[in-house]
């Protein structure tokens, strides 16, 4: 069997889009959760699967981004990846991200540590995601890149395709019209 090669370009994000209606929150979610997903390199390096939200409120049409990483590593301790760092057009910008959980699995040998596995988010200004969106060019597999650091451990440096940022804020944009 061959290997079919994937063109990670928008149409491809686009197709794997998910939208949900939240009809209780009164907003529409899509997410690019089923697009691009690494496979780990091995146990000792942090990985991490990444990917975007749009969260569009039906009564105002305002559009909220966040960045979700879900960082897994081995070890003893917690990292907690409680900041996030990347480059706007203008500045280097370092905020707060937020744990929304935080997994351990011990299955196997405990002496190497456990699994954890931290779900981290942070919002994005959506002027910013709108003009990173801007540099996609078919064909290129140019990437985003942002930095999560914990309280303990080494940083990670996780990255999102330009062309998923795009298929997700023209989603959003589409979406947005509708109410």
């Amino acid at each position: 069997s061959s290997a079919v090669t994937v063109t990670l370009d928008r149409a491809y994000f686009k197709n794997r889009l998910t939208t949900e209606d939240h009809t209780e929150k009164n907003t529409v979610v899509i997410s690019t959760i089923n697009g691009f997903h690494k496979k780990p390199r091995n146990n000792t390096n942090a990985w991490a699967n990444n990917y975007i939200t749009a969260i569009i409120d039906k009564t105002t049409g305002i559009i909220t981004y966040q960045i979700n990483s879900l960082v897994q590593y081995k070890d003893h301790d917690k990292h907690l990846y409680k900041e996030v760092s990347y480059n706007t057009s203008t500045e280097h910008k370092t905020k707060d991200a937020s744990i929304l959980s935080h997994e351990i699995s011990c299955l196997g040998s405990a002496y190497s540590g456990c699994t954890h596995t931290e779900h981290v988010a942070f919002t994005i200004d959506s002027t910013l995601l709108a003009e990173i969106a801007s540099r996609y060019t078919e064909g290129s597999n140019n990437k985003w890149r942002y930095k999560l650091s914990p309280k303990k451990g080494r940083s990670y440096s996780a990255h999102l395709f330009i062309a998923e940022i795009s298929a997700l804020v023209e989603a959003a944009r589409e979406n947005q019209t509708l109410y």
